[in-house]
């Protein structure tokens, strides 16, 4: 694979990366801290929160590669 087919795959990665990284993270959130810790259910607003926020940082990363292509 050439350099630039290597980024580009990478490009792909970053965006699922960061919305499976979100959705894990603000599931875990809501089960995990909030039920057990706290006794307080939030679901789905940890997920919800977390999953923009991964979809953020997925597309930040995207267009970070996208400009080391150019």
């Amino acid at each position: 694979m050439k350099g630039r087919d290597f980024l580009a795959l990478t490009l792909g990665f970053n965006l699922l990366g960061g919305i499976l990284a979100g959705l894990i993270v603000g599931y875990g959130f809501d089960k995990w801290l909030m039920e057990r810790l706290m006794g307080i259910k939030t679901f789905p607003f940890g997920l919800l929160f977390f999953f923009f926020i991964g979809i953020i940082s997925g597309f930040l990363n995207a267009y970070r590669d996208l400009k080391r292509i150019q």
